[in-house]
């Protein structure tokens, strides 16, 4: 498969950039620096991005994280805002290279729901000052700053499970460095007492910790690193299951046949199945989405804007 490595071009610099679309069958593609964040306005739409399987409905959001390979495959009504923010525009890049998001409206605790709202705010206000190109007296780079801000402190994947807006930054620190080491070292051994040294800390005092995470365990948390590298490989060679198992730390294909399914719910070859059917049958649909002008979208965009803020004051 040829897994497209797709450009965003912004406008005037900005950091961000949104398309209002009707998308029907998308090819798998991935970003190198861009946050997805997906806004269902009307029908549904099914995504698929490395283990995560979601059906979006009328009102929900989905982040994407930069070179997750997804695709996205739509209802025959869909309307669907796709919102692009460069990380790499953002001081902090070096740091968010290891950051992975979670702004899943399947799945918010109560305490993240006013952080989501502003968020939707904060994408549509900024997708209509794109499609209109008049910012105004806004500063649309203190308006992204309060995005990436909320992005981070409520929707980052130490604080997925913790169900608490509170976010030590020592603990997400710790968190943040362990992410970077296994990142960088997935294809060679890595032991639970590696990890404590470097963090100085007492080995089940280590493990405690990686249990109150999203990842609940040390063993998941370096299975899920490995099998997201592979499943580059899955998706962008033809290489063996085999070959692929070893090159990304598994002692043993059965390892990482058992770590890929228990996570990804099917096995390698059936990912690398459904993504090969996807990109022939995109391949094949012409016309497969369609972007509306700029024009078009501001209008839309501005009557969703009214609808929201209303179904909001009839919420208070």
């Amino acid at each position: 498969m040829d897994i497209i490595e797709k450009k965003i071009k912004y406008k005037k610099d900005m950091p961000f950039e949104a398309q209002l679309c009707k998308i029907s069958k998308q090819l798998p593609h991935r970003h190198t620096t861009e946050l997805e964040l997906v806004y269902c306005l009307k029908g549904s739409i099914h995504l698929i991005a490395a283990d995560q399987d979601y059906l979006l409905t009328p009102g929900q959001i989905h982040s994407i994280d930069f070179y997750d390979i997804h695709y996205l495959n739509g209802s025959e009504e869909n309307l669907t805002l796709i919102f692009h923010l460069d990380l790499s525009k953002l001081p902090e890049w070096e740091e968010l290279n290891y950051v992975y998001y979670a702004c899943e409206s399947n799945h918010c605790f109560p305490y993240q729901k006013p952080a989501m709202d502003k968020v939707k705010d904060i994408i549509l206000a900024l997708s209509y000052i794109y499609f209109t190109g008049n910012s105004g007296e806004t500063d649309c780079n203190m308006v992204v700053r309060n995005l990436a801000d909320l992005l981070l402190q409520y929707f980052n994947w130490f604080n997925y499970e913790n169900q608490d807006e509170y976010m030590n930054r020592d603990l997400y620190d710790r968190f943040t460095r362990i992410l970077e080491y296994i990142n960088k070292n997935y294809q060679k051994k890595i032991t639970v007492s590696q990890l404590a040294n470097r963090e100085h800390m007492d080995r089940n005092y280590f493990s405690q910790f990686i249990s109150k995470t999203v990842f609940s365990s040390f063993s998941n948390m370096v299975n899920y690193i490995r099998c997201y590298n592979a499943e580059t490989l899955l998706l962008k060679t033809d290489k063996p299951i085999s070959e692929i198992s070893f090159e990304c730390g598994f002692s043993d294909p059965k390892y990482f046949y058992s770590a890929f399914k228990a996570l990804w719910h099917m096995t390698p070859t059936e990912d690398r199945e459904r993504y090969a059917l996807q990109y022939a049958e995109a391949n094949a649909e012409k016309n497969s989405s369609t972007i509306l002008s700029d024009n078009a979208a501001a209008d839309k965009i501005k009557d969703y804007i009214t609808f929201w803020h209303l179904r909001k004051c009839l919420q208070i």
